[in-house]
This record gives C-alpha cells, sequence and structure tokens, in this order.
C-alpha cells in the first residue's frame, strides 16, 4: 500500500519566508554594490547580523545614509 501524499502546512515551503520578505518591502530600483573586505571582518559582520537578525544590507545601507549625513 502506497501512502497518500502529504499534505504541506502554510508556511513549510522554504520560500515562504523570501516571498513575506518581498510582500513586506516596499519596491525600489536597487543598484549592487560590490566590495572587498577582509574574510575576517566579512565573518565577524555576518555572525553579528545573524545574532541581531538583521540583513547585512539593511546594516550597510544605514551606515551609508549616515555617513552622507555627517558629509553635510
Amino acid at each position: 500500500m502506497s501512502k497518500p501524499p502529504m499534505k504541506m502546512k502554510l508556511g513549510q515551503n522554504r520560500a515562504t519566508p523570501a516571498a513575506v520578505d518581498a510582500v513586506m518591502k516596499p519596491s525600489v530600483i536597487t543598484k549592487r554594490l560590490q566590495m572587498n573586505i577582509p574574510e575576517d571582518l566579512h565573518k565577524e559582520f555576518k555572525k553579528a547580523c545573524v545574532d541581531d537578525d538583521v540583513e547585512m544590507t539593511d546594516v550597510v545601507t544605514q551606515l551609508v545614509r549616515d555617513w552622507l549625513k555627517g558629509r553635510a
């Protein structure tokens, strides 16, 4: 006898978090910023972002905004 197919529960799809984020964030035109930093600094930054449950992109974007304000 074969088992009936398992039904997926709401939120079990791996793409669900990305889809929810896409709906929640306002759409703006973006540009890619590519840069090189020392590997140990990258690891420390990434770990801190994971620990604080924030996106690396959001942190860098805010840092750039703050830096630009300080130039005025």
